[in-house]
């Protein structure tokens, strides 16, 4: 037999017809729509089998040459390629490669480019590619591993995080639950212990966007270093500071303030924000608040830089859980000289997303608070490696 034509409802059933008559090398020379049902004829002769393969070759190569623009070769380059082309052709006749290219240069030019394009080229293919994979649908579940990648790129995190997870634990055997085992690796790589630089730091700096919590969070520090650190009596050795234009509005901060019955200041200049931590000194704990208005104020990130060299000092930012990938990113590059580390604010109001934990991972950041935003009622919470992991796993279901 060489062609049989199927008259079905749709293409699949057809296309299964034709597979199981004439064999899985068959191929399809004819295609239409007949009454409204598809009718397909197929042939396993050799001899359109080949003419079949001949066009797909052609029909690739025009569909690629779009891609290409027309530049000049090097000399060399075209002699080297074009000889390439007559030895695969077998093409026997001698003939001098230098006359030839000089013949035959206009059919160089629409045949071949130069390195740098095809370097342009193979670059944009590769960041279409970024976190896709190829696989055999037929093995899906046959390695667990694969996927385990596939179910993690789905739910948001990234190629690069999965692809470090993955050759970490490629010959281990011994793992039952690999996504929560996976969960915990990142949530290990994510946070750090925060509970002694609190007490331990003389000034805290707590920067972020507008919005983002801070000056709830400064309250929740501030309750948590009178409960842990200082007696009933000892409330003049902590002080917040607003650091921000004289036309901030603070009120909240001072609300705090009245609440915990702690001392608030206002400052909106770096020379008053310097005296000040220089006069309490040893003296007093400071947590200041500073203004996303101020965060680009003249001298301000290079004296934050320096000061946080010290082991006294600390640079707390606060990050919405709603912020997005490239939010953090910006934000992470402006302050990546000042040593920050993460708190993860209104986690009450909004999930953070595995897109976003993946960035922060890549970006090495280390994530120590975790804080919700609609009461200062409660403890501040540290962030913790069976807390995060957990965290991870609930919102990834």
């Amino acid at each position: 037999m060489t062609q049989h034509k199927v008259i079905a409802d749709d293409s699949l059933s057809a296309m299964d017809e034709i597979s199981r008559v004439l064999g899985k090398d068959a191929v399809i020379l004819k295609t239409q729509k007949v009454n409204g049902k598809i009718e397909i004829l197929g042939s396993n002769n050799i001899e359109d089998i080949a003419s079949s393969n001949a066009k797909k070759i052609n029909n690739k190569k025009n569909n690629f040459s779009h891609l290409f623009t027309n530049h000049n070769l090097e000399k060399d380059n075209q002699v080297r390629k074009y000889n390439t082309v007559i030895k695969n052709q077998n093409i026997k006749n001698d003939i001098n490669s230098q006359n030839h290219s000089e013949i035959k240069n206009d059919n160089f030019d629409k045949n071949f480019v130069d390195v740098e394009t095809f370097k342009t080229f193979t670059t944009k293919i590769e960041n279409m590619l970024k976190n896709m994979i190829i696989t055999d649908i037929d093995d899906y579940n046959k390695d667990k591993h694969n996927s385990l990648t596939i179910n993690l790129l789905k739910k948001g995190f990234s190629k690069t995080i999965i692809s470090e997870f993955q050759s970490k634990i490629i010959n281990d055997k011994e793992i039952t639950d690999l996504e929560l085992f996976f969960y915990h690796h990142l949530a290990k790589k994510l946070v750090f212990p925060y509970e002694d630089q609190i007490i331990n730091s003389d000034v805290l700096f707590l920067n972020g966007p507008t919005g983002s919590g801070k000056t709830t969070l400064c309250a929740k520090i501030s309750s948590y270093v009178l409960d842990n650190l200082l007696s009933a009596n000892e409330k003049h050795k902590l002080s917040i500071i607003n650091f921000g234009p004289k036309s901030s509005d603070y009120s909240e901060l001072l609300n705090f303030g009245k609440l915990l019955n702690l001392n608030v200041d206002s400052v909106s200049s770096l020379n008053d924000l310097i005296q000040c931590i220089e006069k309490n000194k040893f003296k007093t704990k400071l947590i200041i608040d500073v203004s996303q208005e101020n965060k680009n104020l003249s001298g301000y990130l290079d004296y934050l830089e320096k000061v946080t060299l010290k082991k006294n000092c600390s640079n707390l930012l606060t990050i919405p859980a709603s912020t997005n990938k490239n939010m953090i990113n910006s934000m992470m590059n402006f302050y990546k000289n000042s040593f920050p580390k993460i708190a993860l604010t209104k986690l009450d109001e909004s999930n953070i997303s595995a897109e976003e934990l993946s960035i922060l991972a890549e970006l090495n950041c280390k994530i120590s608070v975790l804080s919700g935003s609609r009461s200062i009622i409660g403890s501040i919470a540290f962030a913790k490696t069976e807390v995060l992991a957990q965290y991870m796993k609930d919102i990834s279901i």
